[in-house]
């Protein structure tokens, strides 16, 4: 090897040997600004510190949030006593439909959650905060009725009238089983929904099932 060459070695590793004793010499954070220099790319932000504001009650619990109007199951709730029953439909408007055509002789109203102890109302009210919820526990209401006879039963619902209907539902009636034919958001003014005779090989399907009960 050369002298001039042994010479630039020496000097580079005279170099190398004083940068690296800066960086020993130097504190910790000057340290991580020389490697932050180098690699800056795998450096991560400082945590973010939030500071509570100076009125924050640290022993405050903030009140569990109410599910959303329309999440969940839908029930229908009498006013007069908060008997209530699953409402039935695809989308809001069959649903409250629904609620009234089972119980025409009552003011009834809708309420939506995970049960009917939190489900709540358009308005964010709760069951419980109704003016007669749970009151067909203790009592029974007189007058209060939703098929105008019993306190107990709804009101029967024709087929034809049944806003839960929709296109291809089948349905047993007086001529045997049939297909709606219509969906029911296509009703104006009160018109029924058509009805055809299901097909011979459909019809087959369901000569088996056990009749549970006839009017």
């Amino acid at each position: 090897m050369s002298r001039g060459m042994n010479g630039k070695l020496a000097a580079g590793l005279a170099i190398l040997v004083v940068a690296a004793g800066g960086v020993a010499q130097t504190p910790a954070a000057h340290a991580e600004d020389f490697f932050s220099a180098l690699f800056g790319g795998f450096r991560r932000p400082p945590p973010e510190i939030r500071m509570p504001f100076p009125n924050d009650d640290m022993r405050y619990e903030a009140p569990r949030q109410r599910a959303a109007y329309g999440g969940g199951t839908a029930y229908c709730v009498r006013g007069c006593d908060g008997r209530y029953f699953p409402a039935q439909g695809n989308d809001a408007e069959s649903k409250a439909q629904s609620c009234k055509s089972f119980c025409p002789a009552s003011e009834t109203s809708l309420v939506y959650g995970g049960n009917i102890d939190d489900a709540t109302t358009d308005k964010g009210k709760s069951y419980s905060e109704l003016p007669n919820a749970y009151r067909y526990r203790n009592e029974i209401v007189s007058g209060c009725t939703c098929n105008g006879k019993d306190s107990v039963g709804l009101a029967q619902v024709k087929v034809e009238d049944d806003p839960t209907l929709r296109k291809g539902d089948i349905v047993a009636g007086a001529d045997g089983l049939v297909v709606a034919s219509r969906n029911a958001n296509d009703r104006r003014g009160g018109v029924a929904m058509n009805f055809s005779p299901l097909p011979d090989s459909v019809r087959a399907r369901f000569r088996q099932v056990p009749v549970v009960a006839k009017e």
